[in-house]
């Protein structure tokens, strides 16, 4: 459950569109990045990929966590996001994430064929690209990409996600988590511009169902190990000789 707190109204709708409009930024930004790049794609090998990882942990937890704990500070000394998984079951956390994951991969993989059933081409990005070179053994994946899946974006990337979500639960009012949970989607997609228009499709799809899930369980690590596990099991599936979405 959410740890009440007192504060009052209009203050809460100020930290809820400034925990929203700064969610939102941190993705725009990254697609701006993107598009503001060089214009011919740097060759990425699989031998630039761990520097790639440290990078990238790096720069969304300071960003992520950064910004979300700077604004917890500034609104309420930390008190917002105050989810574990000993408010849920164990069990019943596995049982969803499990659940959850491969209902996504499910959804993701038809997108993806309806995309390319339509005569579409499918961007693959550099990175994408050299990752698929990296992890090409599913032990390296569980040894390397599961830790790096969770610094990188479970624990960051939900981190930020449930403070914004939290927000709407907390204001009582079904428009504003509503929004929350559509405009977290959408900028979550938005920030992975640089993977092509169907990867930006499936992952406000993918979005959309963890902002629903978060919004049923309210348990922060449930959504930090449930992003973790989506992630790890995209790459594990081309490993074991089964198709990526």
């Amino acid at each position: 459950m959410l740890r009440p707190y007192r504060q009052s109204r209009v203050v809460a709708i100020l930290e809820y569109s400034i925990v929203l409009l700064a969610y939102i930024c941190i993705y725009l930004g990254i697609a701006a990045v993107e598009v503001m790049g060089p214009a011919e794609e740097a060759e990425i090998s699989a031998s630039d990929v761990p520097r790639l990882l440290v990078v990238t942990i790096g720069i969304n937890l300071i960003v992520f966590l950064g910004i979300g704990l700077l604004l917890m500070l500034i609104f309420n000394r930390l008190q917002m996001v105050q989810l574990t998984l000993q408010e849920q079951p164990l069990l019943s956390s596995a049982a969803w994430i499990a659940i959850v994951v491969l209902l996504l991969i499910i959804a993701v993989n038809g997108i993806h064929s309806f995309y390319h059933a339509s005569g579409g081409v499918e961007q693959v990005d550099p990175v994408v690209e050299a990752l698929r070179g990296y992890f090409k053994s599913p032990w390296l994946v569980l040894a390397v990409g599961a830790p790096v899946m969770f610094l990188a974006a479970g624990l960051p990337e939900e981190f930020m996600r449930c403070y914004v979500i939290a927000n709407g639960i907390r204001s009582k009012s079904t428009v504003l988590l509503y929004l929350a949970v559509l405009l977290t989607s959408a900028a979550f997609a938005a920030g992975h511009f640089y993977q092509g228009t169907v990867a930006m499709v499936s992952l406000f799809v993918v979005g959309l169902v963890f902002g629903i899930v978060y919004v049923i369980r309210q348990s922060f690590w449930t959504m930090v190990f449930l992003h973790t596990t989506y992630n790890v099991v995209v790459l594990l599936l081309p490993t074991l000789g089964l198709k990526q979405p």
